[in-house]
């Protein structure tokens, strides 16, 4: 099974959605079998916590025009393809959304990323934060939170996401490209730990002259037996190049 994986794309309406039609000419050539977006596809700016009481900052951010950015990036992605398995998985940045609605439940049931980027209808199934979904025997998520709840980070954060799998795990999240291996006394297989960094062009403004060791690009796994996988990368670069 061939598994193209998402790294987390981080759209907003202000930027260029232009990657999304290089990915589109990724998966006509390469026609995965399944696409899974890993999280964080959507930035959800206009509920960020950390600049909710700045007012010049969240000035002009609306939900509606995110979501509209978010629509525009999946039909470009996805135009003409004939991928039967997709999946979305949560990411902290869409789970801002049920974070918001529980301090002001106004609009619970009228507002939701699944129903406003129109999942269903476009065949995605949808797994929460913190969840996991396997596929091939590797599990899928966002980003692997150790035994206090908390994500793990860098440094080696592909090494700290084998101790907590019994199986191989791919996640986001971190930005980078990391990946490790391990085959342990007793265990019938080796196990891998894949972060599949980015696929955003941007530099966030808190990001702006810190050191960053972002990856960006797409990942294509070659799922060739239960539990175990290649990989290709596909560096933004490499696509402009390719599929200009």
């Amino acid at each position: 099974m061939r598994i193209l994986v998402v790294g987390d794309a981080h759209v907003d309406e202000h930027q260029s959605l232009r990657r999304f039609k290089l990915a589109n000419k990724l998966i006509k050539e390469r026609e995965p079998d399944a696409v899974i977006i890993i999280g964080d596809f959507l930035s959800m700016n206009c509920l960020s916590e950390w600049d909710r009481n700045k007012r010049a900052t969240m000035e002009g951010k609306r939900y509606a025009n995110e979501i509209n950015a978010g629509n525009r990036a999946l039909d470009w992605m996805l135009d003409g393809t004939k991928v039967k398995i997709l999946h979305y998985v949560e990411g902290n940045h869409e789970n801002r959304v049920p974070r918001y609605l529980d301090v002001d439940p106004t609009f619970e049931g009228h507002v939701g990323i699944p129903q406003d980027l129109d999942l269903k209808s476009r065949g995605f199934v949808w797994t929460p934060y913190k969840q996991v979904r396997t596929l091939g025997g590797i599990s899928f998520t966002h980003i692997p939170c150790s035994g206090n709840g908390k994500a793990i980070g860098n440094p080696n954060v592909a090494q700290k996401a084998l101790k907590l799998f019994h199986n191989s795990v791919v996640f986001g999240h971190t930005h980078t490209l990391d990946h490790a291996a391990e085959h342990r006394h007793g265990s019938p297989h080796l196990n891998q730990a894949l972060s599949v960094g980015c696929f955003f062009e941007h530099v966030d403004e808190y990001a702006v002259g810190s050191k960053t060791d972002y990856w960006r690009g797409l990942v294509l796994l070659d799922n060739y037996k239960p539990n175990r996988f290649d990989y290709e990368t596909f560096a933004l670069g490499r696509l402009e190049r390719e599929y200009r």
